[in-house]
């Protein structure tokens, strides 16, 4: 009887540490790729701010295509109102599946005078065929009002 009752326990404290250890872990999947999320995200950034006809087109590579993608021409025409000297903060992202966000920070100038940070998300969708991150620039495959 009392080898009935150890197992038991031992079953029950083995079941709450899986499930301690995969409720620590929810959310965090491990995708191998060349590039992290966050590394696509500041290399990106970086085509942008050089601004150039050949780094904007490296950056519009960089974009998830799919039913929602935009035009280049529309693309440029967004960042090219980026600020001149645009510094984004990358900050650790989390994958979900088969989507990553990343948040990012920057400064701006304020009306008041000074500046002020701006925090957002980045969302990037993976390719699978090419195995890499892409930038989800419209945000429209990103799921709000669930757990991201």
């Amino acid at each position: 009887m009392k080898t009935k009752s150890l197992i038991g326990t031992v079953l029950i404290i083995s079941i709450i540490a899986i499930g301690a250890v995969a409720y620590q872990y929810k959310g965090s999947v491990k995708i191998q790729t060349a590039e992290t999320p966050e590394e696509v995200v500041t290399k990106f950034y970086a085509f942008i701010g050089e601004g150039g006809p050949s780094s904007l087109d490296e950056a519009y590579r960089m974009l998830s295509k799919g039913e929602n993608t935009i035009s280049e021409d529309r693309f440029r025409s967004i960042v090219t109102n980026y600020p001149t000297d645009l510094r984004v903060n990358v900050i650790k992202g989390r994958v979900l599946e088969h989507q990553a966000i990343v948040p990012i920070e920057y400064k701006t100038a304020s009306s008041f005078g000074g500046d002020y940070t701006i925090k957002s998300d980045v969302i990037l969708n993976l390719d699978v065929n090419a195995n890499s991150w892409k930038i989800d620039f419209t945000s429209d495959t990103y799921e709000s009002g669930g757990e991201a």
